[in-house]
């Protein structure tokens, strides 16, 4: 009894580490995005876009979505995509390009903070989700029709009223901060448990094969896992404390980082386009196929003593 204690109380002394360098990176990020709702940057993007929504057999409105699912997150994009007027195989055009590529200034800021190039795992990520969609678009989608005509770009600005937006602002910073706390905690609670009592090793050699074929070593399958599973903040919290008990390289950083840029969140986030209506297979299936694809020309590109990273412990 005594051992489960002592590997709960560390699990949860790591979780909240974790927790306070991700909250450093996240919280001034967050306040950046949510600032961005009150300009006209994303009305003049999507506008710019528009017309390039053709190469995806989507209407040009198609492109607020896109737009918003990038710059703030796949919940802001929600409204954009309801609003539209598209068959069921755009939506999963649509579905699958913003599930590949969103958030990504504040996932690209948390790849920043694991000291991975994070500009290489936006230009990729973006790239990956523009040439999915069309390739998807031209298997599935029959014609180009679905919408177009006049589209108010404006209503992606948002009023600035100083009193909802700060109460708004700080409201969404909280519940994500303690999202992020109560879900590392327990993260980190569950791996040192299993580590203590033996179920770590059966969980590594179920995967073992998968994470071998990308070049990955042991100690970079549990931030894998977190990372598919609840999304890339909690699985970059796992490679931050990994990184600091010197068990993964700036290579292994690297590899992790990559996939999860390409396909993590398998379940919430994909929940939330099938209830939209997306395609379940086309969503699911073309991202982890080209994460693992990736994953390992990029791993058979750089040698064993080489990374794109530079992992320093944060002080």
């Amino acid at each position: 009894m005594k051992s489960f204690w002592r590997f709960f109380g560390l699990g949860a002394w790591r979780g909240v580490r974790a927790f306070g360098k991700l909250l450093l990176i996240v919280a001034p990020v967050y306040t950046l995005v949510t600032a961005l709702k009150y300009t006209p940057v994303l009305a003049a993007f999507a506008q710019f876009m528009a017309p390039f929504m053709r190469f995806f057999r989507l209407p040009g409105e198609a492109a607020m979505a896109l737009i918003l699912g990038n710059f703030i997150n796949i919940y802001a994009s929600l409204g954009a995509i309801t609003a539209l007027k598209i068959s069921g195989s755009q939506l999963t055009v649509l579905s699958l390009m913003i599930l590949i590529s969103h958030s990504q200034i504040l996932e690209t800021a948390v790849f920043f903070q694991i000291r991975a190039k994070w500009w290489l795992l936006w230009f990729v990520r973006l790239v990956v989700s523009l040439l999915a969609g069309a390739g998807l678009a031209v298997l599935i989608v029959r014609n180009n029709s679905g919408g177009g005509g006049n589209v108010d770009f404006s209503l992606l600005r948002q009023e600035f009223v100083p009193g909802p937006a700060l109460q708004g602002w700080a409201l969404g910073l909280f519940n994500t901060g303690v999202k992020m706390l109560l879900v590392l905690v327990g993260i980190f609670i569950l791996l040192e448990l299993a580590r203590g009592y033996g179920v770590l090793e059966k969980v590594l050699a179920a995967v073992k094969r998968i994470i071998g074929f990308m070049g990955y070593n042991e100690a970079a399958a549990m931030p894998w896992l977190a990372g598919n599973v609840f999304g890339i903040v909690f699985g970059a919290g796992l490679i931050v404390e990994s990184v600091k008990e010197g068990g993964l390289t700036p290579k292994q950083v690297t590899l992790v980082a990559q996939f999860l840029a390409l396909c993590h969140g398998l379940f919430e986030d994909t929940a939330i386009f099938i209830v939209l209506g997306a395609n379940l297979f086309w969503i699911v299936v073309p991202r982890i196929v080209l994460a693992v694809i990736v994953t390992w020309i990029l791993n058979r590109c750089l040698k064993d003593n080489q990374g794109l990273t530079e992992v320093k412990e944060s002080r």
